[in-house]
């Protein structure tokens, strides 16, 4: 199964799920500013980067994690590319996607908007890892109901890790 994190432009919500997924960041307490902002890819994707698939990592069950940022548009978008995989008889049943932006708080979405969208990076990049933490067993409980349902939709294909 694939699983994909996307968000608004695969920068602040998306990557922070995909790294509690993965185990680089601690579910069992707030990271630190410092642990959040050491991830590679936090606040880093360019706007001309919206759309591109990033890969992550392998779970504990060897899916393969993904990070995307889909924009403004994200069903379409999403739509847009299950429909072109279909087009080229891809098995789209095996991609999982999971919006991490409505888990974050206004905080982490402003400092994005500011460091991403603004360029103030100075301000919006402390100001968003500043609303992860303080929000941040909100992400924890999505990617724990995220991974439970991996679970369950492995034991219905027969692999139970």
């Amino acid at each position: 199964m694939h699983i994909i994190y996307h968000c608004y432009g695969s920068a602040h919500s998306s990557v922070v799920a995909a790294a509690i997924h993965l185990g680089r960041l601690p579910s069992d307490r707030v990271p630190s500013h410092e642990e959040v902002l050491k991830l590679a890819d936090y606040d880093s994707v360019e706007s001309w980067q919206i759309g591109t698939l990033f890969f992550k990592g392998h779970d504990e069950w060897a899916n393969p994690i993904y990070t995307l940022g889909l924009g403004k548009e994200s069903k379409r978008s999403k739509q847009a590319l299950v429909t072109f995989l279909e087009l080229l008889n891809i098995d789209t049943a095996q991609l999982f996607f999971n919006e991490a932006l409505p888990h974050i708080n206004v905080y982490a979405k402003v400092g994005g908007a500011l460091s991403r969208r603004y360029g103030i990076v100075r301000l919006g990049r402390p100001l968003s890892a500043y609303g992860i933490r303080r929000g941040y067993f909100q992400l924890v409980r999505f990617v724990q109901q995220v991974k439970a349902e991996v679970e369950h939709r492995m034991q219905g294909m027969g692999r139970n890790g």
